[in-house]
């Protein structure tokens, strides 16, 4: 494709948006599409137009563009260095953006900078495992209220880290993810221990690692509590159900939870979009 077409072809499929022929505005659309990200800048100026049948229309392929993006967003993330985990952060900012693509991931970083700064003031290097676990999930789920979402578990906003932070409500795996990150910025060893059907944490060090469950209010779990959690699920336990999982397979599990949630709502390509996701993390 000639480079320097593009300015001029994209301009002129933007002009006939507003045309009365659906045909054209069909043809105009998958077109701009196939652009994608590089007819973003001009559609962006488009959606701001006073011309409201122009505007609505460019939204919508900006709608059409964006999980493209996303996709090559989750492939530079997938692409961690060898021997490295991909950044969980990252990978929550741009799920939340496929979900709510006007949140600012921005501000998430700054609600989580806040949260880890409420607490960095109660814990020291020589603060033990036990007690510096008792202050972060006394933190996080009394003095700041956070608590699973057993009354609408199915609701896709539960995923999603703006919302999280915004209604202080989860899945488990949503807040354990909290958890995670809270920790990351404390340097605690916090970790993600995904049993079926049931996403708990730990803290994992040599001087001691301890199961607790974020979606529970943070309560202390012993191996043989997980156990019998797990055969409840109708599932038979095995040993290393209780180790760590990595990012990458926290993310999956994440995006899995999605696809069920719009598998319920019957939308059909948000489900497609998601899987892709999966697909290029798990390459």
């Amino acid at each position: 494709m000639n480079p320097h077409s593009q300015p001029t072809e994209i301009s002129s499929l933007i002009r006939l948006l507003d045309d009365r022929d659906p045909y054209v505005t069909d043809q105009v659309g998958n077109r701009l599409v196939e652009w994608g990200s590089e007819a973003v800048p001009f559609l962006e100026i488009a959606s701001r137009s006073e011309n409201q049948t122009l505007k609505t229309r460019a939204l919508k392929i900006l709608e059409r563009i964006a999980p493209q993006q996303l996709a090559e967003a989750f492939r530079n993330l997938a692409r961690a260095p060898a021997g490295e985990d991909v950044d969980l952060e990252q990978g929550v900012i741009l799920l939340m953006q496929f979900g709510h693509p006007s949140a600012e991931p921005d501000t998430v970083r700054r609600q989580l900078d806040q949260l880890a700064e409420g607490l960095a003031k109660k814990l020291t290097p020589e603060t033990p495992p036990e007690e510096a676990l008792a202050q972060l999930t006394g933190y996080l789920f009394s003095q700041q209220g956070f608590r699973g979402n057993q009354d609408n578990y199915a609701d896709p906003d539960n995923s999603y880290f703006d919302t999280v932070l915004k209604n202080k409500t989860g899945l488990p795996i949503s807040l354990s993810t909290l958890c995670i990150l809270i920790g990351q910025r404390l340097q605690l060893p916090i970790v993600g221990v995904g049993l079926p059907y049931h996403f708990i944490a730990q803290y994992h060090s040599s001087a001691g690692s301890i199961l607790f469950d974020p979606f529970h209010r943070g309560r202390i779990l012993t191996p043989e509590q997980c156990s019998e959690m797990v055969r409840g699920f109708g599932v038979k336990f095995e040993p290393h159900f209780l180790s760590p999982v990595s990012h990458r397979e926290i993310l999956t599990r994440m995006i899995q939870n999605l696809v069920i949630a719009y598998q319920k709502l019957d939308e059909k390509e948000k489900v497609v979009s998601l899987k892709n996701y999966s697909k290029i993390l798990m390459r």
